[in-house]
């Protein structure tokens, strides 16, 4: 088991535990949703990540569109 540990490392092996601590929370708790889509199960998951995966690509994009050239402050 220490082995794993080693080869995974203390801080991915912490968020490993916290993300089934919080699957466990997930399927005990009750949450109380505004709308019905918020009652779903893991929709704050699948909503978070989606929301990144966005905010990523719009990232990328912007970065292409503004990007100035190396040379940009010299000239």
């Amino acid at each position: 088991m220490t082995s794993i540990i080693k080869k995974f490392g203390k801080i991915n092996s912490f968020v490993l535990f916290l993300c089934f601590l919080l699957l466990v929370l997930e399927l005990i708790g009750h949450r109380h949703g505004e709308t019905d889509i918020e009652d779903l199960m893991f929709f704050p998951a699948f909503f978070g990540f989606l929301s990144c995966i966005i905010i990523f690509k719009i990232g990328v994009s912007l970065r292409s569109f503004l990007m100035k050239d190396e040379d940009y402050y010299d000239r």
